[in-house]
């Protein structure tokens, strides 16, 4: 679809689509003007958070989301970023893994206690199988090491907000069992 018929075709950008969107999976269908065609738009929006601590790579991250219709807060600290995840309880997180006041990681596994239901994708310049690994064990649904091409982020979002959302961990119970004493 041209830019043309998008902008016929009464494709809101940016704030105005979260406005007029609500929220996602929203469907757009309008009739094009220049083709008497119907053309049917999904508008993926999710509230996502991009928490890095690098102002170019923050910048970039939110760019390719918001090109993609999602609603983004951008945080260039990791302390800001957990405590607006334990406010707003978005669907997604993007957290870099060395953030310059709280470690990444440490950060993701304060973030799913506060936020069961977000759903987080580590973007890191560090691709060590142990952080990998330690990464997905604590929640993470995807890993996208730097320097990264723009669709492989944008597939990473995609990803994520497709998978359902995990169930809070239940709490650790002790169990105790009591077995009555045979009579003799």
């Amino acid at each position: 679809m041209s830019r043309s018929d998008q902008a016929n075709c009464g494709l809101l950008r940016g704030k105005s689509v979260s406005a007029a969107a609500g929220s996602r999976d929203k469907f757009l269908t309008r009739s094009l003007p220049s083709k008497q065609a119907t053309a049917t738009i999904r508008l993926n929006m999710a509230n996502i958070i991009v928490i890095e601590d690098h102002q170019p790579v923050l910048k970039l991250i939110s760019t390719l989301c918001q090109s993609d219709g999602h609603d983004v807060m951008a945080f260039d600290n990791g302390r800001a970023g957990l405590e607006a995840i334990r406010e707003m309880t978005p669907e997604l997180a993007l957290v870099d893994r060395r953030l310059g006041d709280i470690d990444g990681l440490d950060m993701i596994r304060e973030a799913r206690e506060a936020s069961p239901a977000t759903r987080f994708v580590m973007v890191s310049a560090c691709s060590e199988t142990r952080d990998i690994v330690t990464a997905v064990r604590r929640g993470v649904c995807d890993y996208v090491t730097k320097p990264f091409e723009p669709e492989e982020l944008k597939s990473a979002v995609s990803r994520a907000l497709s998978e359902p959302v995990d169930p809070p961990p239940a709490s650790r119970q002790k169990l105790i069992i009591l077995c009555p004493k045979k009579a003799a």
